[in-house]
């Protein structure tokens, strides 16, 4: 499978060179859209992530359903005011990079280790080295994620010091995605101002450059469903394999 023939690659280019982003709409063909979208409604074991203490933590998503208001309540008092004080993040996610590695994505989730197969090879890195102009692009890691009410994503740029990351991406799949539910990636200048908002649009593969203010807006109690999304980087080099920063 390779990129659909509709992306005109070097006006997209163009584009990213001015603006540092782009998206590109119906990534996938329907075929293998639908696949990856039944993929993700078997997903077992998602894991709610956020910081506690200024430390990442991953804790079991449908357990936390389970907590009694009290116990809930004050869960949800550090994660706002970690909010308050610096980065800070909560929603599910689904490890695709760390499970492959492991061995077992496939026999989890086939649908979603074809997907990230296919993100990996050179049907889709080639054309993506020629828009980025980074012809150094080796592997892309991945995760999914749900955003559901409540979930957000603050202010951050993606810089670590070991990384090679190039480029982020995010594959929306969520479908009939409304802008006043929230979870739009917005993208800010220096002044904190909003300079650009992508609303979700299934099947629309929305790609910027590293370093660069961005966040995830919070999503309303009233939305319908989650905020649905493959995740990942351009990264350099040779893939390092799990464990590897970044």
């Amino acid at each position: 499978m390779s990129l659909p023939v509709s992306i005109d690659v070097p006006a997209r280019r163009d584009e990213y060179r001015s603006l540092t982003r782009v998206q590109l709409p119906g990534l996938l063909p329907r075929k293998r859209l639908r696949s990856v979208l039944s993929g993700v409604e078997t997903v077992p074991g998602w894991m709610l992530v956020t910081r506690l203490g200024g430390r990442h933590v991953m804790l079991d998503a449908a357990e936390m359903e389970m907590l009694d208001p009290g116990r809930r309540a004050e869960f949800e008092r550090h994660v706002v005011a970690g909010a308050r004080e610096g980065f800070q993040y909560l929603y599910d996610a689904y490890p695709l990079y760390g499970k492959w590695h492991a061995g077992t994505l496939r026999q989890e989730a086939p649908a979603l280790a074809d997907m990230f197969e296919f993100l990996n090879s050179d049907a889709f890195l080639d054309p993506m080295r020629e828009l980025l102009d980074a012809p150094d692009i080796g592997f892309v890691d991945a995760q999914l994620t749900r955003y559901r009410a409540g979930h957000f994503l603050t202010e951050h740029d993606d810089s670590v010091d070991k990384g090679n990351r190039i480029a982020a991406y995010v594959l929306s799949l969520s479908s009939d995605w409304k802008a006043e539910w929230g979870g739009q990636l917005q993208f800010l200048d220096t002044a904190g101002a909003v300079t650009h908002s992508f609303v979700p649009r299934c099947n629309t593969l929305s790609v910027f450059r590293v370093p660069q203010p961005h966040l995830v807006t919070q999503v309303a109690s009233y939305a319908r469903g989650g905020r649905i999304s493959i995740t990942g980087w351009f990264r350099a080099g040779d893939d390092p394999g799990p464990g590897a920063v970044g």
